[in-house]
């Protein structure tokens, strides 16, 4: 017997669950009515899944029926209308596009207000003030990368989100992506890989500048702030995603995965404070 007015199962939209969608997506199988419907309660696949085939602003995914109609209701709405920085009333959440001018100190302003809140919303998820500001340092440094390096700095955006014990925060464009950047060096010239091509960018002092220009540290204040904690990494460009899990995340941890295309560069990071001696996820 069918139930057609029966709710339909609910599940949590997880990055798994964002491969298979985009996946599905890009070669139509993603007709007929939904089967499940995902709450988006993590920020990161939830951006990630909104930057597909997307101009920045709003793919053809996040509005469909695979996701349920309640969860970050308010943070949907915002993102999918023309605000440049939102911060939900608790400043635990929130957004910020790259469409500002950072020569402008209007601008510059909103900016700083952005990343200070980002900053104390990582104390509130239990972590030391130390390793907040190196994280809310990391976020700096992608919003320079993204104005830098994508070629598309409009269609930019960063996020973050803090709950008990847990801070997550992305930021990702729609630009050229990892592997065309890196090779205007020559050194990278005839890299065909984007696993590779991500892997490299992730060092010290790799950039299209070369090795010996002074850029290429834009990671640093990342893995310094993840030095003591657990966390899970995701790096998305081309075909590729970069994986980095665990305690102590570093990038010899790194692993290289598959994936169906991404247009422009996403750097995904969800962490938690490690307690004192362990050396195991909790």
């Amino acid at each position: 017997m069918d139930f057609p007015n029966q709710p339909l199962p609910r599940a949590n939209l997880t990055f798994e669950v964002v491969d298979d969608l985009v996946g599905a997506h890009a070669r139509g199988r993603l007709t007929g009515a939904p089967q499940v419907r995902y709450a988006a309660t993590d920020l990161c696949p939830l951006i990630e899944l909104m930057m597909e085939a997307s101009d920045g602003r709003t793919g053809p995914l996040l509005q469909t029926a695979w996701l349920d109609s309640i969860t970050q209701r308010d943070l949907r709405a915002a993102l999918a209308s023309n605000q440049n920085l939102w911060l939900d009333d608790t400043r635990r959440r929130g957004f910020m596009r790259t469409t500002f001018n950072p020569r402008l100190e209007a601008d510059d302003l909103q900016r700083n207000r952005f990343l200070i809140a980002a900053r104390t919303a990582a104390e509130t998820s239990g972590l030391v003030t130390p390793v907040a500001q190196c994280l809310a340092a990391a976020l700096r440094e992608m919003e320079s990368n993204i104005h830098e390096h994508s070629g598309a700095a409009t269609t930019g955006i960063l996020a973050f989100q803090a709950r008990p014990s847990l801070f997550e925060f992305v930021a990702a464009d729609c630009g050229a992506g990892v592997l065309a950047t890196l090779r205007e060096d020559e050194e990278f010239a005839e890299l065909t890989d984007h696993g590779l091509a991500m892997h490299a960018a992730l060092q010290e002092n790799v950039s299209r500048y070369g090795r010996a220009s002074g850029h290429g540290n834009g990671f640093r204040d990342l893995f310094l702030g993840l030095a003591h904690l657990n966390a899970d990494l995701r790096f998305r460009s081309g075909d590729h995603a970069l994986l980095i899990s665990g305690p102590q995340p570093e990038l010899k941890k790194a692993r290289l995965a598959q994936k169906t295309p991404f247009k422009g560069f996403l750097a995904a990071i969800r962490c938690q404070p490690m307690m004192p001696g362990s050396a195991t996820r909790h």
